[in-house]
């Protein structure tokens, strides 16, 4: 994930974790891998001197007038979240940071992605007004960041945003897009996932097709058996990618009762060369 170069459970996105198809899920890692290696200079030339602050310290900095103090402090809460480490976040707390990301408009861009992460992971329904509105933000960043937490929440209220974000000019923002409005299940958006199975953009199409798959749509079967009969490469990078696509497609193929999808995946289940993918179809099967 950038930051120019930076970085569910029960109803949330069917991607897999490793998917490199699903730049939603990536997002789950951005705090705790690529953007700690941005940092990592900063925090080793600090982590000795300082002791380990509170959220409570860090939520209170988020009001200070120091433009860096703020963004950091936004990450660190981000990074405890996705550490599942013990917050306790009243609604008092969840308030004051919505209204500060409300607020943040004008400030470094870092402060409004790393609160959007914030508000995501805590699903906080009152923020997706202000995510929602940030679709229109100047920084990419930040609407990429914006549209996983709208993602994350599931809110049904933030889908008309992130399908008016499917035509931004970005294809990180239109995937994250697609990515959002398949966790939400949202409807309306059908039409346009549809579109996209057309697209030359491969993640985008399988992306869209999952998206589809969710909402019931056997336009997607096509789509989801060609991610399933994905043949490797050869290529270490490659058949990564290739693996989770079929994965992927494999999730997806769970959610319509289509004849072809499980003949393939019980195909996969007894053929399959990659273990992973043949345990992927093999726990779909139980299911």
């Amino acid at each position: 994930m950038s930051e120019n170069q930076k970085n569910s459970t029960e109803s949330g996105p069917l991607y897999a974790p490793e998917s490199g198809f699903s730049l939603f899920v990536k997002l789950f890692i951005v705090p705790a891998v690529i953007v700690l290696i941005a940092l990592g200079i900063f925090y080793l030339g600090t982590m000795a001197l300082q002791k380990p602050k509170t959220a409570q310290q860090y939520l209170e900095e988020l009001k200070s007038d120091s433009t860096s103090r703020r963004w950091q402090s936004a990450y660190e809460l981000s990074r405890m979240l996705n550490q599942n480490e013990d917050i306790q976040f009243d609604q008092a707390l969840r308030a004051q940071l919505v209204d500060v990301y409300t607020g943040a408009k004008g400030d470094d861009p870092r402060l409004r992605e790393y609160l959007a992460l914030v508000l995501g992971r805590l699903k906080e329904k009152s923020a997706v007004p202000a995510l929602s509105a940030a679709i229109h933000d100047d920084s990419t960043d930040v609407k990429i960041y914006s549209l996983w937490a709208l993602g994350n929440i599931e809110d049904p209220k933030g889908g008309e945003a992130a399908l008016a974000a499917m035509t931004d000019t970005d294809e990180t923002v239109q995937r994250m897009a697609v990515g959002a409005l398949s966790s939400m299940k949202y409807a309306p958006a059908k039409n346009a996932l549809e579109k996209n199975l057309e697209s030359s953009d491969q993640a985008l199409r399988y992306d869209s097709a999952v998206a589809l798959a969710r909402l019931k749509d056997e336009k997607a079967v096509p789509t989801l058996l060609e991610m399933m009969n994905l043949k490797s490469s050869g290529k270490l990078k490659d058949d990564e990618i290739i693996q989770s696509a079929k994965i992927t497609g494999i999730e997806g193929a769970q959610e319509l009762p289509d004849a072809a999808l499980k003949a393939k995946v019980v195909d996969l289940s007894k053929n399959e060369s990659d273990l992973k993918v043949r345990e992927a179809a093999l726990a779909a099967l139980k299911k």
